[in-house]
């Protein structure tokens, strides 16, 4: 074997089990050079391929992979992104995007970028032209780990995370030479919390796997990040594409919390320290009503301590809390239902009084600093 095949690097490659259809999903450390000769060899004969990637792409990665696609006999386009939000306005700019490409349902549409660019090209190629094939090349590791099985919803005016569908790309690079790896950056820390509300939602498998390699991920293991990313992104889409309606909403657990406490707090509080606060208060009130053991709800909360997210460091009025609460559930649903955890790995939607709610809020609030 030659010195340049043995230098390349072999990604790690598994099918993702989505809702109608599965994801081939590649993880690995500079493998995106490879993605053109395997998408090829997928595909069958090359047809035509637009790449498209916002501003998060390195230069250098559009360079190579323009280079490699037209080497792979791909009728080539290439444009950027420039979307500025994610609701249907962006779809239409993308839409406009393929148009102007002559994209059909037998071409490939490439695109590079983060979560919201990932998450309007998702909806945009499973309704153009009936479906076309789209390969997602992640910028972050949050959109690595939730693009492809869990797209963010569009926004409508006033009503964000309106529109959910499911995902639709047919393949996944996952290149972790393309974002940042540190482990105490923001951008970790929140697939970090992703990971943990993931493997709550998938089984106690998957959370001892997690709690496993805790230790490593925060020493900034390169291969661990790797297989655990892997482990997550199939884990996500065994649940959303699971038999059981139950299992599949189970994957809003922390999330109506989540989006609550970010419309009150704003910027004032990262990414991270704010999904992970959901799975807290979650978990709490799924204690409180005696459906979830206050050991496994220790257990989590020290799994998120070990991976280095924190919490809520800013005071929170109760009231404000409690009304944002009550409008995110009610806008999608007539019940006051929560995704709770009923042990480590097992989680499900539950009805919850109101005054419970409240007081777990208040109690909640009281515990951030005072104004």
């Amino acid at each position: 074997m030659s010195e340049a095949k043995a230098s390349t690097p072999r990604p790690s490659r598994q099918w993702v089990t989505l809702r109608g259809n599965s994801m081939d999903l590649r993880v690995g450390t500079g493998i995106v050079d490879e993605l053109p000769r395997a998408l090829k060899s997928t595909v069958g004969r090359p047809h035509g391929c637009v790449l498209l990637h916002d501003a998060t792409a390195p230069a250098e990665t559009v360079k190579s992979l323009r280079q490699n696609l037209s080497d792979q006999g791909f009728d080539l386009g290439v444009a950027e992104l420039s979307l500025s939000t994610c609701d249907l306005a962006a779809v239409a700019q993308f839409d406009a995007l393929l148009a102007e490409h002559h994209v059909t349902a037998d071409d490939l549409v490439v695109v590079v970028g983060d979560l919201e660019s990932l998450s309007v090209a998702a909806f945009a190629c499973a309704t153009w032209c009936g479906g076309v094939s789209l390969a997602e090349v992640p910028t972050s590791p949050l959109a690595a780990v939730t693009a492809g099985p869990t797209p963010r919803a569009l926004d409508l005016p006033g009503m964000p995370r309106m529109i959910a569908f499911d995902g639709s790309a047919r393949f996944s690079s996952v290149d972790t030479a393309l974002f940042d790896c540190d482990p105490a950056g923001e951008q970790m820390l929140c697939a970090f919390a992703s990971m943990v509300k993931t493997a709550m939602c998938d089984s106690d498998k998957a959370f001892g796997t997690l709690w496993d390699a805790a230790d490593d991920l925060v020493a900034g293991s390169l291969s661990t990040l790797e297989g655990q990313l892997q482990a997550t992104i199939k884990s996500r889409g065994k649940v959303i594409s699971a038999s059981s309606a139950a299992m599949r909403q189970s994957i809003e657990y922390g999330q109506s919390f989540s989006y609550a406490l970010a419309s009150v707090v704003g910027d004032a509080v990262p990414l991270s320290s704010v999904i992970a606060d959901g799975l807290r208060f979650s978990a709490r009130v799924a204690a409180a009503l005696e459906q979830l053991s206050v050991d496994d709800m220790f257990t989590q909360d020290d799994l998120l301590e070990r991976l280095g997210i924190g919490t809520t460091s800013v005071s929170v009025d109760p009231a404000l809390l409690l009304e944002a609460l009550k409008t995110e559930r009610f806008r999608r649903t007539r019940r006051l239902m929560l995704a709770l955890p009923r042990s480590l790995g097992r989680t499900r939607l539950a009805a919850v009084d109101e005054a419970l709610l409240a007081e777990h809020i208040e109690a909640w609030c009281a515990t951030r600093p005072t104004a």
